[in-house]
């Protein structure tokens, strides 16, 4: 098999488990049933990944490499540090909602309480784009606290898009409280209060 070839299958595989995974969860599926949406037979796909834990791996660096990207960027560009966090809860909020997958693997992982997905997803997942936002935060208040900032603004954004489609129902719901532009404006609003600007 050619390397392009191996390559456009592993990438066909790791599409089809970030779907798979997300919308069963890592429990409820086996190889087996990876390889056969994937059409391809169990050992081949074993060839491409060692077992289950290795695929959901890649998987997750896949899925979050693709949304960290525009994240880390925007958080080192030469903006000043108030626009550059606007613009990443700005990303960041339009991924949550347009995403599924991630938005969906993201709390499947929180919700598992896996402590060994948690260290990879923290450590070789997040790790660039939390260093980045860290990095922002303390350039816009030297005095705060940028790992509670960091874990608050993911709190923010993973609630607000996951829980948007009850917040029509609740008091004071309306089509203008759900909309995506209205909960990344007030997150914007939020976190620069918490800064002290």
């Amino acid at each position: 098999m050619t390397e392009s070839k191996e390559n456009s299958t592993s990438q066909r595989i790791l599409k089809t488990a970030a779907e798979l995974f997300a919308s069963k969860g890592y429990d409820a599926l086996s190889m087996r049933d990876i390889a056969s949406a994937c059409d391809i037979k169990a050992p081949s796909l074993y060839n491409h990944f060692k077992d289950k834990q290795a695929l959901y791996q890649a998987t997750l660096k896949f899925v979050f490499k693709q949304q960290s990207q525009a994240l880390v960027c925007c958080l080192e560009s030469d903006l000043p540090p108030k626009q550059k966090l606007n613009e990443f809860i700005e990303i960041a909020g339009k991924q949550m909602a347009d995403n599924f997958i991630f938005r969906q693997l993201f709390f499947r992982i929180l919700l598992a309480q896996d402590e060994e997905d948690l260290k990879f997803l923290a450590n070789q997942v997040l790790a660039d784009s939390c260093n980045a936002l860290h990095a922002v935060f303390v350039e816009i208040n030297p005095d705060c606290d940028p790992h509670f900032l960091t874990t608050s603004l993911m709190g923010l954004l993973l609630f607000h898009f996951q829980a948007n489609p009850l917040r029509i129902y609740l008091p004071a719901g309306s089509e203008q409280t759900q909309a995506s532009e209205y909960l990344i404006e007030h997150i914007q609003l939020m976190l620069h209060k918490q800064l002290g600007d």
